[in-house]
């Protein structure tokens, strides 16, 4: 099979879908009420290839909005162009296309989207007034990242009463149904790559993110109005995946081989044998899979009186 990250974000948008813990968006929703006229700022990073604004129209979330797209892939975010072009315009959307953004226009949507080319360390290296967001959104990117200077230096983003959403966070645990005689050994090194991950020598990565992030919040004055677990669950109905997921589970198989081909402490036969057994399952509809992960909704400074250069959102008391 040849794989495709690509492809692999589209497919996981599903799983994403019902994984998302209802009771934190709901939160979400209700907190973005904002003035007419005025529209609400959205800073997503890691965003891949726009599933998630996709997400937010299709749910009734956005109206008026201006939403920045933060990735550090150009190839990503030349997809996320054409595919979110495709999505639109399959649901009767005007598009407007410029050479760093995109317009949606349907049915009282007024999205444009804009398109940042930048590395996180870089983004965030930047002075924070000259961009403000009444929403910071991360979603499963968090922990890919050094969590405690990335999220502080991330919420100096958000304006003044200003929300953020941290949406599936991986919290340490994934199960492989049938078990096999190899799983906890194997995952046990794969999450323990995620600790020991680098990137420039720095840290980059924590595979008890979802936990952690309660106190990395409290310590920045975030504490969550709400949280709660955004597990993904992914499992055959009459022999087959819904949507994509095949091919998603396929991948994530994938995804343990080649991490684990780094590490000599696993030896290589097993771990064929592992991923042969593992990718049948799939093409037989046999595997389910589940992934552990939390989500959280908040702000900065909650309740706390401060100035703005616009007028405040007026949603849900705290």
């Amino acid at each position: 099979m040849v794989y495709s990250y690509e492809r692999y974000l589209s497919s996981k948008k599903t799983v994403d879908d019902r994984s998302l813990n209802p009771r934190v968006f709901e939160r979400v929703r209700n907190e973005l009420v904002m003035p007419t006229g005025v529209p609400l700022r959205i800073l997503e990073v890691g965003a891949g290839i726009g599933t998630m604004v996709a997400r937010l129209i299709d749910w009734g979330v956005l109206g008026l909005a201006d939403y920045t797209f933060l990735d550090e892939s150009a190839d990503l975010l030349a997809h996320a162009r054409i595919w979110l072009s495709d999505w639109a315009t399959r649901r009767g959307a005007m598009v407007e296309s410029t050479s760093g953004a995109l317009r949606i226009l349907h049915r009282g949507v007024d999205v444009t989207i804009r398109f940042e080319e930048t590395e996180i360390r870089e983004f965030l290296a930047g002075d924070p007034s000259a961009f403000r967001a009444d929403l910071i959104i991360a979603n499963a990117f968090l922990d890919l990242v050094e969590l405690p200077s990335t999220l502080g230096r991330l919420f100096q983003f958000l304006a003044p009463s200003g929300l953020y959403w941290l949406s599936i966070n991986y919290d340490g645990e994934s199960i492989f149904l049938p078990e096999h005689e190899h799983d906890q050994e194997f995952l046990r090194v794969y999450n323990l790559s995620m600790d020991q991950r680098k990137r420039a020598g720095r840290p980059a990565g924590d595979s008890k993110t979802g936990r952690h992030l309660f106190s990395h919040l409290h310590s920045l004055d975030a504490t969550p109005i709400a949280a709660g677990a955004s597990d993904w669950v992914v499992y055959a109905r009459d022999g087959s995946y819904p949507a994509d997921e095949g091919y998603f589970l396929h991948h994530i198989v994938h995804t343990v081989e080649e991490e684990l081909l780094q590490h000599a402490e696993i030896p290589r036969a097993e771990l064929q044998e592992w991923g042969r057994a593992r990718h049948a399952q799939i093409d037989r509809g046999e595997l389910v899979f589940v992934a552990h992960q939390l989500d959280f909704s908040g702000r900065r400074d909650p309740g706390l009186a401060l100035n703005s250069d616009r007028p405040s959102p007026k949603g849900m008391s705290l």
